[in-house]
């Protein structure tokens, strides 16, 4: 009996190591929670949990996503049901959150751990209209961010320089260069304007080639914006514009609207400033100064 005895006390103890090793609790809830910084998940985020889940991930592979190895093997053990194989009759797939949550140990540790695992699959980019080339009016997705820095893009050879804001209303920065002085939605489409500049210079119009090649102009650009986002702008913006201000540089216009959204220089503009600029070349001993496109 001594023997019996001392050998439940021991496999008790180990269950207990074992349950005590994971961070979530047996019966611990976690899609209450929400995400690590309390925030709660979205619709899209709770679908991809789910559906990761369904695509018949093991253990070892939930593990090396990142979730723990409790709420790895519960899951695991829920979802393929008992014959522990995936993809046979008895899978009990997962067709909610509160299915997942009801697994053992599956509590806030967990679910943060798949949502990491899974949030890119949810991930907006905020800029795709802006690597449209074609589109020269462009809206950005409902709560988009306002960046706060400024990332420069590559030119592929081309330079796109500054920032300069023009903000029209009354008492508005005029100019202003200062990337941290533009309005939300300005920055924003500063950072557009920026983003659809390497879009198009991946593949540079071959006329804008020609230009760099045949005229005294070096390729540089400066980044302009007109911002109308204020409720007391005097307009709305009319369309982007290129403008060579100088034969050693041309600016690259952009306009923010009331609403926040953006008209930006379109690769068919490009193409139109290119031929524009050349035809001044030619009659100018390759100055450009002046010649202008909207």
């Amino acid at each position: 009996m001594r023997q019996v005895s001392l050998l439940a006390v021991s496999l008790a103890l180990v269950a207990g190591c074992v349950a005590d090793e994971s961070p979530d609790g047996r019966d611990d809830s976690g899609f209450t929670v929400g995400k690590a910084d309390g925030s709660q998940l979205t619709d899209c985020e709770k679908d991809a949990i789910i559906a990761f889940l369904n695509e018949g991930p093991g253990a070892d592979k939930l593990e090396e996503a990142g979730v723990h190895a409790r709420a790895a093997a519960e899951l695991v053990k829920h979802r393929d049901g008992a014959d522990g194989v995936f993809g046979t009759e008895d899978d009990d797939k997962f067709d909610s959150v509160e299915e997942v949550d009801a697994v053992p140990y599956v509590g806030e540790a967990a679910v943060s751990q798949l949502h990491e695992a899974t949030g890119a699959r949810c991930a907006v980019d905020v800029y795709a209209d802006a690597r449209d080339v074609t589109k020269a009016h462009v809206v950005f997705p409902a709560d988009a961010p306002f960046p706060t820095s400024y990332d420069y893009p590559d030119g592929n050879g081309f330079n796109l320089s500054g920032t300069e804001f023009w903000q029209k209303w009354s008492g508005g920065k005029n100019p202003t260069y200062s990337f941290s002085e533009g309005t939300d939605a300005g920055r924003r489409c500063m950072q557009a304007a920026a983003i659809r500049f390497e879009t198009i210079m991946k593949d540079p119009p071959e006329e804008l080639v020609k230009l760099n090649a045949d005229t005294n102009w070096s390729g540089s650009f400066f980044n302009w914006n007109d911002d109308y986002s204020n409720e007391n702008s005097y307009g709305d913006g009319s369309g982007a514009r290129l403008w060579a201000w100088r034969t050693s540089l041309i600016k690259w216009i952009s306009q923010t609207k009331k609403d926040g959204s953006c008209l930006l220089p379109t690769r068919d503009l490009v193409i139109a400033a290119a031929k524009a600029c050349l035809q001044t070349g030619a009659g100018a001993a390759g100055e450009i100064q002046g010649c202008s496109v909207r």
